[in-house]
Order: C-alpha cells, then sequence, then structure tokens
C-alpha cells in the first residue's frame, strides 16, 4: 500500500490520503475501476501499472482525484476530516490516560533514530565514518522507511498545517463550479 500511496503522493492527495486510512478499500476499489477497468484489482496491480504511466498520463490522477473526492463528498464523507479525527482520537485518549509519556519517548526515539540514520549516511559521504556497502544499502532503505512516516509521527504533536485545508477547500471549490457549468 505504501508504494501505490507514494506514488499518489501530491498529485492525487485525496487518494493518497484515503489509502492511509479506513477507506483503503474503496480508493482501491475506485482507482481499479478506473485505471484497470476491474474493481477488482489490488493496490499492487495498481502500483505496477501507474509506474509505468508518462508524466503526461500522470496529469489524469489529479483528474481522478478530484472525482473520487466528488464522490466521498456526495456521500458526506470528508477524507482529509477523518484523517483529522483519527489524529485527534489519539491525541484525546493519551489525555484522558494522563501519561503522554509513551508518545513523548515514541517520537523522541523515531526522531533520533531518523536523524542518526541521516547523519551517519552524511558522515559515510565525507568518509568520516566507513561504512559496509551492504549495511549502507540498508541504512538507505532504512530512511526511506522512516522519511515516509517522519510526518505522521510529528503530525500527532503539531497537526495539520491550516493552509494546506484552506488550499484543498479551494480546490473543492473550483471544481464544484467547473461540475456546474458542465
Amino acid at each position: 500500500m505504501n508504494i501505490l500511496k507514494k506514488i499518489l503522493g501530491s498529485a492525487a492527495p485525496v487518494l493518497a490520503t484515503a489509502l492511509g486510512g479506513p477507506l483503503a478499500g474503496s480508493a482501491v476499489k475506485f482507482l481499479a475501476g478506473k485505471v484497470l477497468g476491474s474493481e477488482g484489482g489490488t493496490e499492487e496491480e495498481l502500483a505496477k501499472r501507474i509506474e509505468k504511466w508518462t508524466p503526461e498520463e500522470r496529469l489524469a490522477l489529479q483528474k481522478l482525484d478530484n472525482e473520487y473526492n466528488l464522490q466521498m463528498l456526495q456521500q458526506g464523507i470528508n477524507v482529509f476530516e477523518l484523517e483529522i479525527k483519527d489524529r485527534q482520537g489519539a491525541r484525546d485518549m493519551a489525555v484522558e490516560a494522563k501519561n503522554l509519556w509513551p508518545q513523548i519517548a515514541l517520537a523522541v526515539i523515531y526522531n533520533l533514530g531518523f536523524f542518526g540514520v541521516l547523519l551517519t549516511l552524511i558522515a559515510s559521504m565525507g568518509n568520516r565514518v566507513q561504512i559496509n556497502s551492504s549495511i549502507k544499502d540498508t541504512l538507505i532503505f532504512l530512511l526511506g522507511v522512516m522519511a515516509s512516516e517522519l510526518k505522521n509521527v510529528n503530525a500527532f504533536w503539531v497537526g495539520s498545517s491550516y493552509g494546506s485545508k484552506e488550499k484543498n477547500d479551494q480546490q473543492f471549490a473550483a471544481l464544484m463550479q467547473q461540475q456546474s457549468r458542465g
């Protein structure tokens, strides 16, 4: 799922967000129907197909993203709102337990680990630190995995930006105007 989510990334933020939450099944079904021609496709099949697309073909992802967002909103589902509520629920649970130390410890360990691996790899580039090539490959892979989740670890504490929500609201308003004209 992470591969498909990464491919969709900034081109299709609603679909990428849905893939990371409780709407993953509906997002995969929607994409499979549009991309593969059958709603029974898997995330792996979608990732393989979309990876082969040209940059021009990938522009179609924005249209699919808007279409999925409109479909969800017509059903009364705001994908980004679900993500925010999920994060807020985790915060509320931690506050009710009156013990934030597990979350603090995990966030600090994760951030220190990420930046430790990053600094180690940077130091190895300048030959200050010698790293076996097979271990270096593993560290590069680990850094990529950790980087993909770093935003989520830190979002627990700082939340999502208001500017991002505002941008999405503007995009949706433009889409609704376009739909009413056509």
